[in-house]
């Protein structure tokens, strides 16, 4: 974030900075003080309103301990606020789209990658589905306009798989307990081989239907493509990110505040 002087400020508005009496100047640093603590709260708070499948890394950038520092710079007091986190940067500011193939080391690069017996690198690559209407687990880009969400709980419920799968004892199966054909018609591509896993969770047991009790399970649904050296080219293209830009409307809320107290105090 760019810096914001007071004092500037101050003579923008056409105040005298010699007869500004000392006692004024520890009440503008109490005031400052609290301005860039609100001004964080700020940032988080846009950040949760504006972003959905970002919001969590980007607020991740927001809430670690170099986020926020208060330093001393020739006798005056600075308050610092950053975005921290390569990620977390690059919802800020935007990222040209790549090959993710190429980045190393990458997925292909990386220590789960598989040698297949002709020599050449691959892995497979989870995809994680979500029914939830939480917008941090929603569907972008060509999944999104493919309204994808809604094909979700059709196949979910086409192919049983949108109740827990529990033993007749009212234990859950863990594991892959069901699984759509990669080859199942009217089915959209991406989610052809649709996977739900259960595992148990902890927790109260809950009561079914009848009022029988019954172990507390959790449960995902899962894709994956494999992502080989011999994949078509593009096929991994990543488009980029468009930036958040929410700095730029932290730095005018944090103005109009400086503003108002510099009235309140010497007005």
């Amino acid at each position: 974030m760019s810096a914001i002087s007071l004092k500037a400020q101050i003579l923008e508005k056409g105040y005298n900075l010699d007869a500004i009496e000392d006692v004024t100047v520890k009440t503008f640093q109490n005031a400052i003080g609290g301005i860039a603590k609100a001004a964080h709260s700020e940032w988080v708070r846009l950040a949760q309103e504006k972003l959905s499948t970002s919001r969590a890394d980007y607020i991740h950038g927001l809430r670690q301990a170099e986020s926020f520092r208060m330093t001393s710079s020739g006798g005056s007091t600075v308050f610092e606020i950053q975005l921290v986190g390569k990620m977390a940067n690059n919802y800020e500011h935007g990222m040209a789209g790549f090959d993710m193939k190429s980045v190393r080391p990458g997925w292909l690069g990386g220590g789960k990658a598989i040698t297949a017996k002709e020599g050449h690198s691959y892995i497979r690559i989870p995809f994680r589905h979500s029914k939830s209407s939480d917008a941090r687990l929603g569907y972008s880009g060509k999944a999104k306009r493919a309204d994808l969400g809604r094909l979700l709980k059709e196949t979910t419920s086409a192919f049983g798989m949108n109740r827990m799968v529990r033993t007749s004892g009212g234990k859950v199966v863990t594991g892959p307990v069901a699984r759509v054909p990669n080859n199942a018609s009217g089915v959209h591509p991406y989610l052809r081989g649709l996977t739900k896993i259960q595992s148990k969770a902890g927790g109260s047991p809950v009561t079914l239907a009848g009022g029988k009790k019954a172990e507390r399970g959790s449960s995902t649904l899962v894709t994956w493509r494999v992502m080989s050296e011999k994949s078509p080219a593009g096929s991994w293209k990543h488009p980029g990110l468009d930036g958040a830009n929410l700095m730029p409307l932290v730095e005018s809320w944090i103005k109009r505040e400086v503003n108002s107290v510099i009235d309140k105090i010497l007005g």
